[in-house]
């Protein structure tokens, strides 16, 4: 809401001053804004088009006058120039400026005034000799510029109303002053130099008023003969408002709107700035990159518009945390950065005085924030990279400092970290390792291995199998589950992952139906959960169900304690939903978690699972046998089938059936394997 009311103010601004105002880049010729005034003129729906196309009359390349072809490029350049434009022949002086706009790419602002009414006016003077005063003083009152009329001595001997205003002077006090009673003493050698020629260029020059004042004008003069006699005409326009919109369009371009802070363009002027500082002077600076933690619950609880403010607020405090020769930015969201100039070229030292001022900024920006009637707190996680005389530019140190504060927040957030090498190393790693799952599971080039699930009465038989997924990746081979199972939590992949394994594993129970002994063993799936926290989980999976046309109580989902156990009601409320379809359910590692009877009992399962850390100890550890047995008899007692994981040799084995289990999964019996080799 700031942020719109901000442009709407520019634009009405802008709008209203009867100027045209556009941008081009410079790279292509393209208009990238435009004022409604310019769209007036030459038609709407004009930026994004070349300026010579649309700007100038059947132009399909650059124009012969155009200043972008034949002038510099620099930054902070700027010249006038004139042009009567062949589409309204309308005579425009420009005023261009060189200029760094959004994503960094480099434009020329141009403000054009309209000055057809001032060579209208010439030419009056030149047609109109028998009335020249009389004309010449109408067309003089007509026009926007303050015109004055000098002598060969260059003394005053009319001006129009226009210019009275502008000076504060009356018209009459105005007669017989010098042209140069006008001008400010800073600018008079330069207007002198000017006034030598007998046709003006447009030039920039600081006027003084009766009352002392000064301001900014554009000036241009030209000899002409009146009534047989040659006198002067100069025209002066008032530039305090254009400097004004031209330093408000520079502010887009380097401030965040919302918190006026530097933005990221303006920002890496500092680094570079700094980067250069301490190659000369072994001096470090420190970046701090900083970023609120869990913001996006403000915003997904009570609206942008308070979210905004928040940011504003927290704006202002990073403002007061640091002294004025520190720089604190805005990169977007809610993302900041801090440039610490610590003029200490001991490291040591500058890590102690860096650790304060992070210190101070975590304790202010966990205040609470009182914002209308919401009151919240909200911490933040800061990385830090010290520089002094690295070879480093702005994006390598963003990215180490970023990377340094992800560290922060899986250290437990409210904290701050130094950028560490190894660590980075380790994460690029993870990055690298996430991507290539990423493609793997794009291109299908998982596969699913399955592991046999045994029962046992008077013999041994096969009664089910689990569903588990494997990545054989082309640059380090078969990577475990439990390595780059935790990469796909962490980045989301878990949930296509998971819509994956479970169409593969219908595709397979399909195939099984036509085979007298696999059609009827049932295959357990594991549900992480992200996948069960989604809103649409069960209708997504009745959808899978539908497309495959299988028998549904060949499923078993399998969901761990921790996953149960969150929202209870609406688990129970979702679980009874997946029962309705079929389906069984499997409390998966049972007694690792929570175990607790209390929500057990209202659970509408089918299994439990023994973790394999009790069962690899059962033999010489009597604490697991008596937790295994408990477990065992708590599946008794509801009804519940219970089955053992990770049984590797006879003995547990024994042991186990002579406990009451009979159920089984592990090494002894069989590894987990492709389908077709079961």
């Amino acid at each position: 809401m700031i942020e719109n009311n901000l442009f709407r103010s520019m634009d009405m601004i802008i709008n209203e001053s009867g100027i045209l105002v556009y941008v081009i880049d410079l790279e292509s010729y393209k208009i990238v804004y435009a004022n409604k005034r310019c769209e007036e003129e030459f038609g709407k729906n004009i930026v994004g088009k070349a300026c010579f196309s649309i700007l100038q009359k059947d132009k399909a390349t650059p124009c012969e006058f155009c200043s972008l072809q034949n002038r510099s490029k620099n930054l902070g350049d700027d010249f006038e120039w004139e042009n009567v434009n062949p589409i309204n022949n309308r005579h425009y002086i420009f005023h261009d400026r060189i200029a760094l706009w959004e994503n960094n790419q480099k434009v020329k602002i141009k403000i054009g005034i309209d000055v057809t009414e001032l060579h209208l006016l010439k030419k009056a003077l030149i047609e109109e000799k028998d009335n020249a005063v009389k004309s010449f003083e109408a067309l003089l009152n007509a026009t926007i510029e303050g015109i004055f009329i000098f002598d060969r001595d260059k003394k005053c001997k009319l001006v129009n109303q226009v210019a009275s205003n502008l000076m504060l002077y009356d018209k009459d006090e105005m007669i017989g002053m010098s042209a140069l009673d006008f001008i400010a003493p800073e600018s008079v050698e330069n207007v002198k130099n000017y006034m030598k020629n007998s046709v003006q260029e447009p030039y920039e020059a600081t006027m003084l008023r009766k009352d002392g004042s000064r301001f900014v004008a554009l000036l241009r003069g030209n000899n002409v003969v009146l009534a047989g006699e040659q006198v002067r005409v100069s025209a002066i326009m008032d530039l305090t408002k254009r400097k004004e919109y031209e330093a408000k369009i520079l502010k887009l371009a380097h401030y965040d709107i919302l918190t006026t802070l530097p933005n990221r363009v303006l920002f890496k002027e500092y680094i570079f700035r700094a980067i250069n500082r301490c190659k000369r002077t072994q001096e470090y600076y420190a970046l701090l990159f900083i970023d609120l933690d869990d913001f996006k619950m403000v915003n997904d609880t009570v609206g942008h518009s308070i979210g905004d403010k928040v940011l504003i607020e927290a704006a202002k405090r990073l403002k007061s945390s640091i002294r004025k020769n520190d720089v604190v930015a805005r990169l977007g969201g809610d993302e900041f950065v801090v440039l610490v100039e610590t003029n200490n070229t001991d490291e040591n030292a500058t890590m102690n005085s860096v650790v304060k001022v992070a210190q101070k900024i975590l304790q202010r920006l966990q205040e609470a924030y009182h914002i209308e009637e919401h009151t919240f707190r909200i911490s933040a996680s800061i990385g830090i990279k010290l520089f002094n005389d690295d070879v480093l530019d702005m994006d390598t140190l963003m990215k180490y400092a970023d990377s340094a504060m992800y560290n922060a927040k899986f250290g437990g957030k409210n904290r701050f970290e130094f950028f560490n090498p190894e660590i980075q190393h380790l994460m690029e790693e993870k990055i690298s390792l996430t991507n290539r799952l990423r493609e793997a599971i794009e291109k299908g080039d998982m596969v699913l291995y399955y592991q046999p699930q045994v029962a046992y009465g008077e013999d041994a038989q096969i009664v089910g199998v689990e569903a588990l997924i494997r990545w054989n990746d082309s640059q380090k081979g078969m990577i475990p589950p439990a390595e780059f199972i935790p990469l796909a939590e962490e980045s989301d992949l878990i949930l296509n992952l998971g819509d994956w394994i479970l169409n593969e594993a219908c595709k397979q129970i399909k195939i099984w139906s036509c085979d007298t002994i696999k059609n009827q063993w049932r295959v357990s799936i594991n549900v992480s959960s992200k996948q069960f926290e989604e809103n649409d989980f069960v209708e997504k999976l009745e959808k899978i169900l539908i497309k495959h046309e299988i028998d549904t109580k060949l499923i078993m989902l399998e969901l761990t304690e921790g996953v149960l156990i969150q929202n209870f009601e609406e688990t129970v409320e979702k679980l009874h939903r997946l029962k309705n379809l079929g389906l069984s359910l499997s409390i998966d590692d049972f007694g690792t978690g929570y175990s607790s009877l209390a929500y057990l009992k209202k659970l509408p399962m089918d299994e439990l699972k023994i973790d394999k850390s009790f069962i690899d100890d059962l033999m010489n550890d009597e604490n697991d046998e008596i937790i295994t047995q408990t477990i065992i008899s708590i599946g008794q007692k509801f009804g519940l089938k219970v089955i053992a994981e990770g049984v590797e040799t006879e003995a547990q084995r024994d042991k186990l059936l002579a406990i009451g289990c009979n159920f089984f999964q592990g090494y002894l019996f069989a590894k987990p394997t492709k389908a077709e080799l079961l």
